[in-house]
């Protein structure tokens, strides 16, 4: 699959997984209904990439650490502590430097 058919490439060259268009899910999420609360599978879970590991954890404008305002189901985690907050600068410093 080319990269193009599952995320863009912003300024800085930092990917971000695209939705499909019908289910506006991830486009690895084999679901057919758009609803939030649909049932669904990762298609590459064993190889999804590492930010959908520390999902639903993502770093605000400030580089902290905090629950994605997208998440359906923000009650099923605890907040994000120190741990989550190293590991997600850790990807992005890695994904600004391209590797």
């Amino acid at each position: 699959m080319a990269v193009e058919d599952f995320a863009w490439e912003n300024e800085q060259g930092v990917l971000t997984l695209l939705n499909d268009a019908e289910t506006r899910a991830c486009v690895f999420l084999v679901t057919e209904s758009a609803a939030e609360d649909a049932p669904g599978l990762c298609a590459v879970h064993e190889d999804r990439p590492e930010g959908c590991r520390h999902y639903p954890f993502v770093l605000n404008d400030d580089d902290v650490a905090v629950l994605d305002e997208g998440c359906p189901f923000p009650e099923a985690f605890p907040p994000p502590g120190p741990e989550e907050a190293a590991a997600l600068l850790n990807l992005e410093e890695r994904m600004l430097r391209g590797g």
